[in-house]
C-alpha cells in the first residue's frame, strides 16, 4: 500500500489527466472511500475484526462504561488522547490508527514531535495502553485515555 505522502506524489505530478485520475481513483477505491466513512463504522469494523467488544475496550481502556460507548458510537467528540487510547486498546496498526484520527477530525501522529514519535513506538511495538502510559510518565509526558481533557 502507498503512503500518504507517495499518493500526494502521484496528484501532483504522474496524474496528468482525466483518464490518470480515473485510474487512479479507481486503484484507491479498494481501500474504501474514507468521505463516506464514519468513525463509528470504521472503528466497529477494526473491532469486530479483532473480536473486540466495547466492553473488552472499556476494560483496556479504563475509561467509564457511558462515556466510552457514547465515544465509539459517534455520540460525543473524541479527542486525541481518548482516540489514541481508544486506538491502542483496540492494537490498531498505525496506518488505522492515522485513519481513526482522520476521521475523528484529530491531527495525525507526527513522527518530528517526540510524544507522538513516543506513541508511534509503542503501537508498532503492540504496547498496551498500561505499558503506552507508563513510557510516557517515565518521560513527563501527558498520558492517553484521560477523561479530564474532554472539551
Amino acid at each position: 500500500m502507498s503512503t500518504t505522502d507517495d499518493l500526494m506524489s502521484q496528484l501532483g505530478k504522474d496524474i496528468s489527466d482525466e483518464r490518470a485520475l480515473e485510474e487512479y481513483l479507481e486503484r484507491i477505491g479498494k481501500y474504501g472511500d474514507i468521505s463516506k466513512t464514519t468513525f463509528s463504522e470504521y472503528y466497529g469494523k477494526l473491532l469486530k475484526k479483532r473480536d473486540f467488544s466495547s466492553g473488552d475496550i472499556e476494560k483496556r481502556t479504563g475509561l467509564e462504561h457511558s462515556f466510552c460507548n457514547k465515544m465509539i458510537n459517534g455520540k460525543t467528540r473524541i479527542t486525541r488522547n481518548n482516540m489514541l487510547a481508544l486506538a491502542i486498546a483496540a492494537e490498531l496498526e498505525l496506518e488505522e490508527v492515522e485513519k481513526c484520527l482522520m476521521l475523528t477530525n484529530n491531527g495525525a501522529l507526527y513522527p518530528k514531535d517526540t510524544r507522538d514519535a513516543v506513541i508511534i513506538y509503542s503501537i508498532n511495538r503492540r504496547l498496551s495502553l498500561a505499558e503506552t502510559n507508563n513510557l510516557l510518565y517515565s518521560k513527563n509526558m501527558e498520558l492517553l485515555g484521560q477523561i479530564r481533557d474532554q472539551s
